[in-house]
């Protein structure tokens, strides 16, 4: 610990040191909004011509920069830019932070990661209704900084955790669209069905001896418990809210909870590892998630859980296949009552239209997709594992406490 110091973040950092000038060489610019951004996390960019970009698209980015939310500091938005698009901008919700030669760029992530640094920004907060923290509160924060060389192992010890969990979500990534791809080519285009001849349906042109049939034909719909207040705890059975639902899988950051045994008279309400599940109303209506955690749960209401009601067949692939194509959001919305509040029944949902193919056709496309879907699970509960081990390793590598060896073997271990 000798040669570790206590020094302001702004005095190894530089706080947002570029901005967006008439000299920018783009037309186009690839938008980083806050809401894009989880905890490490990058979600979703969107594309503006530069006259028509959103006031708040000012920052400019270099790889090896750190963004960091300053609203609500709570949430933990923040984000590694690896190697950001040349036209990447982001917004002015972000503090923008370039290492200096004093610091390694990813040592500065790892910094802020650290749960004691979210704390310092949130007793620095200012404003009820819109908390946020001053560029002064970033700067100010005291750090624990080791020598340069220390700062590279601990840097690749977590760095090796990051790139495997970029890894997963990239694969994870790959296998949706191949999933969505094989489903187009043959529920769509009717592709390897051609030859059948076509007749006309409700739904248009399809294969002869197939017919638009309904949601319903292929699943049942189990809506969520109206738990009460008095049950809630801060640990315990998780239970998913519909603000846990984000596409493709179910986050559990935010979860609530309830006592043990309440799960063991809820039956009908138990999530598993592989439930598919859907958002019933409001601004998240017809939102879907996989529910990939080994660890059950319970459903909230709002909510609703797909599962197969075909005899010795999980339709659960097939189904999620549909709830990610481009117009099933509207199908549901278009369902539902409502105008301020839209709400969408079970009974609802199971009555929306599809192409239905006879047994023997659908069985070979659940055949050649579940692999792939209990492969996107396994990809990311492993990220999960791999999340709750930077968790544990990250402050205690930070503060010295442990010794670099011993973290290597720990994620040689894991990984």
């Amino acid at each position: 610990m000798a040669s570790w110091k206590k020094v302001r973040l702004g005095e190894i950092v530089q706080i947002n040191p570029e901005s967006l000038t008439k000299q920018f060489p783009f037309q186009m610019i690839d938008y980083i909004d806050i809401s894009s951004v989880g905890t490490g996390e990058l979600r979703e960019t969107s594309q503006y011509l530069i006259h028509e970009a959103p006031s708040r698209a000012k920052r400019l980015v270099r790889a090896g920069d750190t963004i960091l939310s300053t609203v609500r500091p709570n949430r933990r938005s923040f984000l590694f830019l690896k190697n950001p698009k040349e036209n990447q901008v982001v917004s002015t919700g972000f503090a923008v932070l370039r290492p200096t030669e004093h610091i390694h760029p990813r040592y500065v992530y790892y910094l802020i990661s650290n749960q004691s640094f979210t704390d310092y920004l949130v007793s620095q907060e200012q404003g009820a209704a819109y908390p946020a923290v001053s560029m002064d509160s970033i700067k100010n924060a005291l750090v624990l900084l080791p020598d340069m060389r220390t700062q590279e192992k601990i840097a690749d010890i977590l760095g090796t955790i990051d790139d495997k969990i970029e890894l997963n979500i990239k694969i994870n990534k790959t296998i949706d669209e191949t999933i969505m791809t094989l489903y187009k080519y043959w529920f769509i285009e009717f592709g390897p069905f051609k030859d059948r001849g076509f007749e006309i349906s409700e739904l248009g042109m399809i294969p002869k001896g197939w017919k638009a049939g309904t949601l319903g034909e292929v699943i049942e719909l189990q809506n969520g418990y109206a738990f009460k207040s008095k049950e809630w705890k801060c640990e315990g059975i998780p239970v998913i809210k519909i603000k846990n639902i984000v596409p493709p899988f179910i986050n559990k950051e935010d979860a609530a909870y309830v006592d043990p045994s309440l799960f063991h008279r809820l039956d009908r309400f138990k999530i598993t590892q592989g439930d598919l599940l859907i958002g019933l109303t409001g601004a998240e209506i017809g939102k879907c998630g996989i529910y990939y955690f080994e660890e059950p749960a319970l459903l909230n209401q709002r909510v609703g859980k797909f599962y197969s009601s075909v005899h010795e067949m999980n339709t659960l692939p097939f189904v999620y296949a549909i709830t990610k194509l481009p117009d099933f959001r509207q199908k549901i919305l278009d369902r539902s009552t409502g105008s301020a509040q839209p709400n969408v029944s079970a009974d609802e949902i199971k009555k929306m239209k599809i192409v239905l193919p006879p047994d023997d056709i659908l069985k070979k496309f659940i055949r050649f997709t579940s692999n792939y879907y209990a492969m996107m699970i396994h990809n990311a509960n492993e990220n999960d594992r791999l999340k709750k081990l930077q968790n544990a390793l990250l402050p205690r590598l930070l503060s010295g406490e442990m010794d670099v060896l011993d973290a290597e073997k720990h994620v040689a271990n894991m990984m």
